[in-house]
């Protein structure tokens, strides 16, 4: 099923009351750490609900806890296996402090990246095991047993207890981010010569949700293959929308007089057609129509030519020079952004093809928008 279908009904409802299911997913994880501590009362079982409450708080969704359990499972079963080697084979406490104190730099070291996480872990549990170097490593055992014990609950709770899903908040943020944009293209156009309307709410909304996808990824790739395959592309969608943003700051800047009013509301008229295209791809996306929308042939030439038919029948011979070419570096800028617009809504459907195309097994060609 395409990532962009309409959500079931099941998965809306979760979608909409995430943070009470994720509140009451967490409890019940622990209700089951602590029901199998009161069975088998295991040593230093408190490191389970710890791992559990690490993991669970802050990733409500199934890709990103199964990614930051296998990262603290990792890094533990690493560091305990070097905090155990030294306090069993070493007897000197110098040499073991010295070594342990090189193991935890090395790792500081190296830390960086997707699995940063996983280093600190190791950094921890090193110092954790190997404590005032006493030799006992049964209890650094029993506290590697625990925190890959909280692990387990923790993956298997998000996998089938009510999963939340990291692709429908992508998609959803998706969807948000694009009808944000079009409703400022939309407030504009309505607005009266030289209007002073703020679009900054908006354009913050619309960048807030772009930057919530780029935090999706990692989880994004555990849920999906067909995701994960394109992962780049993602990140190249994340681009264009940012772009778009940045194209429709400018919007405000835009100032014409009341004599250049047909002027503009025939370049106006191209960007109307782009809102439509952008209104159209965001229910898309939400999963409120189920075909992708489909851009006209030849878009960019189309409206390029259109444009400057525009410009070219505007020059008001009773205007001084001065005023004739200040009004046409005017128009021409003001259609030159509405063009390069077009561009960036073009480039922006072609990737979101790709993802559903790709969902479907079919192959496609990338497409690549003209540079500006």
């Amino acid at each position: 099923m395409s990532v962009f279908a309409p959500a079931s009904p099941f998965a809306d409802f979760i979608y909409r009351h995430f943070r009470a299911i994720h509140a009451l997913k967490l409890g019940l994880a622990l209700l089951i750490a602590v029901t199998i501590n009161a069975i088998w009362s295991p040593p230093h079982f408190i490191w389970s609900m710890v791992t559990i409450v690490i993991i669970m708080m802050s990733l409500p969704q199934v890709g990103g806890a199964i990614e930051k359990s296998l990262q603290r499972a990792v890094g533990t079963c690493l560091g305990s296996a070097y905090g155990v080697m030294l306090v069993a084979t070493i007897d000197s406490y110098w040499l073991i402090m010295g070594l342990l104190i090189l193991g935890v730099t090395l790792i500081c070291f190296i830390s960086a990246g997707r699995y940063s996480y996983a280093y600190l872990v190791a950094g921890f549990t090193i110092i954790i095991v190997v404590g005032d170097a006493n030799h006992d490593t049964s209890e650094a055992l029993w506290r590697t047993a625990n925190i890959l014990l909280g692990c387990v609950i923790a993956i298997l709770v998000s996998l089938f207890i009510f999963p939340i899903k990291a692709k429908q908040d992508w998609r959803s943020q998706l969807a948000n981010a694009i009808d944000s944009m079009a409703k400022v293209l939309t407030q504009h156009l309505q607005a009266p010569a030289n209007h002073d309307l703020d679009f900054r709410a908006e354009l913050e909304a619309a960048m807030k949700a772009v930057l919530t996808q780029k935090k999706l990824f990692f989880s994004l790739e555990w849920e999906s293959q067909t995701l994960k395959k394109h992962k780049v592309l993602l990140a190249e969608l994340v681009n264009k929308q940012v772009r778009l943003i940045t194209l429709l700051e400018l919007l405000p800047l835009s100032r014409w007089q009341e004599a250049d009013k047909e002027a503009y509301h025939q370049i106006n008229r191209v960007a109307a057609e782009l809102t439509a295209y952008l209104h159209r791809l965001s229910e898309f996306v939400a999963g409120k129509t189920a075909t992708l929308p489909t851009l006209p042939s030849a878009l960019e030439q189309e409206l390029q030519h259109r444009l400057q038919l525009s410009l070219a029948a505007q020059t008001p011979n009773s205007a001084p020079l001065v005023n004739e070419v200040a009004q046409g570096f005017a128009l021409t800028g003001y259609g030159w952004l509405i063009y390069q617009l077009a561009i960036a809504v073009e480039a922006l459907y072609a990737d979101i093809e790709i993802i559903e195309i790709a969902y479907s097994g079919q192959t496609v060609l990338h497409k690549t928008a003209k540079p500006s």
